[in-house]
């Protein structure tokens, strides 16, 4: 896939949404989703955020991730210590690699939101961007980057019984403009690697690292050691 300003990609589609929503959905316990009032989604992407980060900023103690779906619904999932050192582990080591070839874009973490074509608003456990396809986030001061990060990863929590809230979020970064994404599972030991252009994703059972390939040049994750070996 050729990386342009958001401006010039093609529009994804989000998938079609439930046929009625409830106060709260359950996919296998979690994410937990609750719909925005229709009065907010009714006003558009723009208000839906601000209402996000409204809720989000008076509910920093909470032990809880927050996202917003397309369809106007906040997605939680809870946190636990295993889950932010993993995460941790794989943003650091991108960093690292970032940074030992002269920063050649910008590295994120969980803490990072992303508002994607789709106008989903997502924070995936690493993220990252070449320089040049960087947009300035649109408020002041900054709180999303309004375009979808080149490369993502996701890494499975202990708390998420079920994956396919999460693998059809990995699909949602590659409809919306990443060029590589990897899904860890450490509850399995495996690793789906998703590339912009392959219809589905390739499964490596218990890998002992993975390759940044043509995306990041040179990257290495030693993601046995690191992840799946984590004691």
């Amino acid at each position: 896939m050729t990386t342009t300003a958001i401006g010039a990609k093609p529009q994804a589609q989000p998938a079609p949404p439930p046929a009625a929503y409830g106060p709260i959905h359950l996919d296998g316990m979690w994410p937990i989703r609750l719909r925005l009032p229709e009065a907010v989604v009714a006003a558009g992407p723009d208000a839906c955020e601000d209402w996000f980060w409204d809720i989000a900023l008076v509910n920093q103690e909470c032990l809880w991730a927050m996202e917003l779906n397309a369809y106007g619904e906040l997605e939680l999932m809870p946190t636990f210590s295993y889950s932010e050192q993993r995460e941790f582990r794989t943003s650091f080591e991108v960093e690292v690699w970032n940074r030992s070839v002269d920063s050649p874009g910008m590295t994120t973490g969980p803490n990072a939101a992303y508002r994607l074509p789709n106008e989903a608003l997502r924070s995936p456990d690493a993220a990252w961007t070449a320089n040049e396809n960087i947009l300035p986030p649109r408020t002041e001061p900054p709180k999303t980057w309004g375009f979808c990060p080149d490369f993502v990863i996701e890494v499975r929590s202990d708390s998420q019984s079920s994956i396919s809230a999460l693998l059809a979020k990995m699909q949602e970064y590659m409809d919306n403009g990443a060029k590589l994404g990897w899904f860890i599972d450490p509850l399995e030991r495996t690793v789906r690697i998703y590339r912009a252009g392959v219809a589905e994703p390739e499964l490596l059972t218990d890998p002992e690292t993975l390759d940044g390939e043509a995306v990041l040049p040179g990257f290495v994750f030693e993601v046995r050691r690191l992840i799946f070996d984590l004691a």
